[in-house]
């Protein structure tokens, strides 16, 4: 899938689950199934991503390794100095692979989710991006994943 529409089908989904557009909880989520889009391909179902999800973090960073590079993939407070920024997909990883300040600042963001946290944003929001697909399923489909959970 490419990136645009990538970017857009997570929008969608992190804007139907995530009241606070442009919140730090937003951009992670939308970031985290953005990536997992990209890496999975056009034809991906919502049900499919949703299982890809729900392997955790650790999975996330097998796709992000097709999408970034098995390098990048598995790294954390990666420095932009060291690759390419203009590339949407790695600027959009490095943020998500970021540790955070315990207290903030998360640039200028809002944040609800692990405020103590420090890890990196696709530790702490993998669940939160699978949620938000399973809430874009229709019903019948989200009773059985969450009769999966």
């Amino acid at each position: 899938m490419g990136w645009a529409q990538a970017y857009g089908r997570a929008e969608t989904f992190a804007e139907a689950d995530q009241p606070v557009t442009g919140s730090w909880e937003f951009c992670g989520v939308r970031g985290i199934l953005a990536i997992a889009l990209s890496a999975l391909g056009d034809s991906v179902e919502d049900e499919a991503l949703l299982r890809h999800l729900e392997q955790g973090p650790g999975h996330v960073r097998e796709l992000a390794a097709g999408v970034v590079g098995d390098e990048l993939a598995w790294a954390t407070d990666i420095d932009p100095a060291s690759v390419d920024m203009s590339n949407v997909q790695v600027t959009t990883w490095v943020w998500l692979t970021r540790t955070w300040p315990e207290g903030g600042p998360w640039e200028g963001r809002t944040r609800g989710i692990g405020r103590g946290l420090t890890s990196p944003a696709v530790d702490i929001l993998t669940g939160w991006a699978a949620r938000a697909v399973e809430a874009g399923l229709p019903g019948p489909a989200r009773g059985a994943a969450q009769s999966r959970g």
